[in-house]
């Protein structure tokens, strides 16, 4: 219930929420049923050659994409009759923006020595990497209806994973290029269900100018957060060799696929707090200081059961030849507590306190402590140091979220029910 006794959600949220939050458990799905297969037909050096050019796949998607992921679904949503104008700049805006993301994947293919010279791998994972950022789920998220979108998306993904699996004769290239190809049918069928539903304006002159300055911040952040999250396979690669981007990925899969699990709370705790910050800010104070007690104490618990399960799960996921992730990943599960604690700081609390600035902030820090450590680390430690820098990074963001929030302490960790008004 809202501060009002009316339901957060209507019983067609419900459906919907669970109906996108099933398409997103079947996004992380497909690598897991993936992985087991790739591992044993690539080796551990081809695997970290198809893990860098995932990761350069995701670089060039944050550049497609703009920020359109984050701020299409409010601007829709606050202004549902100028729809097809907004979703029109959008869509200029993102065709505008491929060629640069090519540019920026060619780049990226020919510094990396792990890709260089392979050109039809940096090639297939362009091609991903450019249908990722076209992914139109956040249109119907505005439209407040996302999961027809969302479902063809990983219909597609998920047909593609079984293509790859049963055709052992491809290989790297192949691989990625039959995962362009997935990614690409669902982007197609959602574009036809947004046809059905908008009617698309073309923009005035000039608005790729304004819409490279108004995206311009949400872009700084999530280029910052890929650079050290999703970008880390091509960061290894380059400077431990594939082997060691191989043996990182398991381990950055498990912990990433456990991550996802906060997804939902995430969705369910900020939208109240940011509510009830509007209408009874010591409940919304005591709601966030609850979240983050028992958000990140359930993961430390998790990180916990990763730790012991971790030689069982890394040799049944991919088998002989990685037996080294065990060390990774027992040294990376410890991110998902602080990971835990960082959403509800940053994601839960700072974005409804509409600290944008200072979130922008927080996560070019994390950025910034996350690959200096890397650039002495990696090289010498591998996955295990990659894994290490990643930890110092998390760790110092939780920091900085604190020093942030410094001004809402006094609200945020009052002692009892009784916490002073805002």
């Amino acid at each position: 219930m809202d501060g009002g006794g009316r339901p957060l959600l209507s019983a067609r949220g419900v459906i919907d929420a669970g109906l996108v939050y099933g398409a997103h458990g079947l996004r992380f799905l497909a690598p897991l049923l993936l992985y087991p297969v790739l591992t044993r037909r690539f080796g551990v050096e081809g695997f970290g050659v198809y893990v860098a050019a995932v990761s350069l796949a995701t670089m060039a998607a944050v550049v497609v994409d703009y920020g359109a992921s984050l701020s299409g679904p409010r601007d829709i949503a606050a202004a549902r009759q100028a729809a097809g104008s907004i979703i029109g700049r959008m869509l200029a805006l993102r065709a505008a923006l491929v060629l640069p993301a090519i540019g920026l994947g060619l780049w990226l293919g020919w510094i990396n020595p792990v890709l260089d010279g392979d050109w039809a791998v940096v090639g297939a994972g362009i091609a991903l990497g450019v249908g990722q950022g076209a992914s139109l789920v956040w249109v119907f998220q505005g439209l407040r209806d996302p999961a027809p979108a969302a479902l063809a998306e990983v219909g597609g993904t998920l047909a593609a994973a079984v293509v790859v699996m049963l055709s052992p004769g491809l290989g790297v290239a192949g691989a990625l290029a039959v995962q362009a190809a997935g990614l690409w049918l669902g982007v197609g069928v959602g574009a036809g269900l947004m046809l059905r539903r908008v009617r698309l304006e073309w923009p005035r002159r000039g608005f790729v100018r304004r819409g490279l300055v108004e995206g311009g911040a949400l872009f700084a952040s999530r280029a910052a957060v890929t650079a050290y999250t999703g970008g880390v396979g091509f960061v290894v690669a380059a400077l431990a060799g594939p082997g060691q981007a191989a043996i990182y990925a398991v381990a950055d899969k498990i912990v990433g696929a456990a991550s996802s699990l906060m997804r939902p709370l995430a969705g369910l705790v900020g939208p109240r707090i940011a509510g009830l910050l509007a209408e009874d800010a010591p409940t919304a104070f005591r709601t966030a200081r609850w979240s983050l007690i028992v958000t990140p104490g359930l993961f430390l618990g998790l990180a916990a059961g990763l730790w012991i399960a971790a030689p069982v799960l890394v040799r049944l996921l991919v088998g002989e030849g990685f037996e080294d992730a065990v060390g990774a990943l027992r040294t990376l599960v410890f991110i998902l507590p602080l990971v835990a604690a960082s959403q509800v700081l940053g994601l839960q609390l700072m974005t409804a306190l509409r600290m944008d600035g200072r979130f922008a902030l927080m996560v070019g820090v994390g950025c910034v402590a996350t690959l200096g450590p890397a650039a002495v680390l990696a090289p010498a430690g591998g996955a295990e140091g990659m894994a290490g820098a990643r930890l110092i990074g998390e760790a110092v963001v939780v920091l900085t979220c604190l020093v942030c929030l410094r001004p809402h302490w006094r609200f945020l960790f009052a002692r009892g029910r009784h916490v002073p008004a805002v």
